[in-house]
């Protein structure tokens, strides 16, 4: 059996982010960083490979240099690197990100019946879009069930390690309190930031992951047209976009006895307090 885990490459959001001309976020690879949210996601993935006994498959979307969040995967345990890399898919939104994945984890799955994919994971988010959707996309295309916002996990393989009768186990949490949902395998999960800190990799793997060969998919091997996919196939595009206002200089009060008054005048006359009479 394998498990996938959907991995990408972000910018840093400690670095000066923009959109350029289309209107598509700007990608240098000084500034890029494997998902912060994709990490607990990764841990994860290899905690249930093992209550398995299946491969972890890192699957990642994006330009040449996002090979780096595969390879990252590598480096912790993943057995193998999937990379979705072409020109086509630039403008991609959540909904074709979506179908491009789906697609990249059906053709394992049917190029190798008797190695399935039984469990997807993700993080619950990217932060260079958060639209916190992709999960429950790459569901709806596969036609398999979802447990989104997964505080906690456990993989229960079934009986004779076939994983006939495996299922996975969720908690999260909701406006009301916590709920546990159960499903047969197999199944996508959405996890939290919070799930898990990923292992930190030993010398050996980050050798190893240098010089690995990651497996390259384009749209065409995915069996999709290319005005299906990117731009072309987007339904959500930037209409207009501007600079975020520069942050007004800091008010300094010196106390003379009177900067208490000071401050709740501040946050009074911008409605953040309410003073009675």
């Amino acid at each position: 059996m394998r498990v996938v885990v959907l991995v990408k490459q972000v910018p840093d959001i400690t670095s000066e982010r923009g959109l350029d001309a289309e209107g598509r976020l700007e990608r240098t690879p000084e500034a890029a960083v494997l998902n912060e949210l994709d990490e607990g996601g990764l841990e994860t993935a290899l905690r249930a490979a093992d209550a398995l006994g299946a491969r972890v498959v890192a699957v990642t979307m994006g330009p040449e240099q996002a090979s780096a969040a595969a390879r990252k995967a590598l480096q912790v345990g993943a057995a193998l690197g999937v990379h979705v890399c072409d020109d086509a898919l630039a403008g991609s939104d959540a909904v074709v990100t979506a179908r491009v994945l789906a697609r990249a984890i059906s053709l394992l799955d049917d190029e190798d019946p008797t190695d399935p994919v039984a469990l997807v994971v993700a993080g619950m988010s990217s932060l260079d879009g958060l639209g916190s959707v992709v999960p429950a996309l790459v569901a709806a295309e596969l036609g398999w069930p979802v447990a989104s916002y997964a505080g906690t996990v456990e993989v229960t393989a079934g009986e004779g390690g076939d994983g006939v009768g495996a299922t996975v186990t969720v908690t999260r949490a909701t406006d009301h309190g916590r709920e546990e949902l159960r499903t047969s395998l197999p199944a996508v999960v959405g996890v939290t930031d919070t799930i898990a800190a990923l292992r930190v990799p030993s010398f050996p793997t980050m050798l190893a992951a240098r010089s690995a060969t990651l497996r390259t998919l384009t749209v065409a091997d995915l069996g999709l047209d290319e005005g299906d996919v990117g731009a072309a196939g987007a339904r959500a595009v930037v209409a207009t976009a501007q600079e975020r206002p520069a942050r007004p200089p800091a008010r300094i009060v010196t106390d003379t006895g009177a900067a208490g008054v000071a401050l709740v005048d501040f946050l009074t006359e911008r409605g953040l307090v309410e003073v009675s009479a």
